[in-house]
């Protein structure tokens, strides 16, 4: 089984061995997609796989360990209406999930290709791209 997460950090969890601890004492892959974490706290995007119970004690351990757990179960999402075809996200997409077509010039968004990193969302000047949970 596999399960994309959101994780939040605070201060205190920030500085916890949360990676280790969910391949060691859960029996975990961990993949992480994005993470943006200092002294202060931030957030991570992880691809957990595992046994079913393995990612429910996982999760569990994470939430007593001070991290906010946030399922994505959808992935990403571009409103097409909204999309102005700026280009902001094809920049700073680290899969190429975003692409801009040679012909017509407009954004081409691969959802295949997408880890729902979220970087787009934070790049997007008119907002058009979302996490769907």
């Amino acid at each position: 089984m596999k399960s994309k997460l959101v994780l939040s950090f605070n201060p205190e969890a920030s500085n916890l061995p949360i990676t280790h601890n969910l391949i060691a004492k859960h029996g975990l892959l961990v993949n992480i997609l994005r993470a943006e974490i200092d002294e202060v706290g931030g957030k991570m995007v992880i691809e957990v796989s595992g046994k079913p119970e393995g990612i429910k004690e996982g999760i569990g351990y994470l939430k007593e360990s001070g991290v906010g757990v946030r399922p994505i179960k959808e992935g990403v999402r571009r409103d097409d209406e909204v999309c102005t075809h700026c280009g902001a996200c094809v920049s700073v997409c680290p899969t190429k999930a975003l692409t801009v077509d040679p012909e017509t010039k407009k954004i081409v968004f691969n959802e295949e290709k997408c880890v729902a990193c979220g970087v787009c969302i934070d790049a997007c000047p008119p907002r058009a791209m979302e996490i769907l949970i």
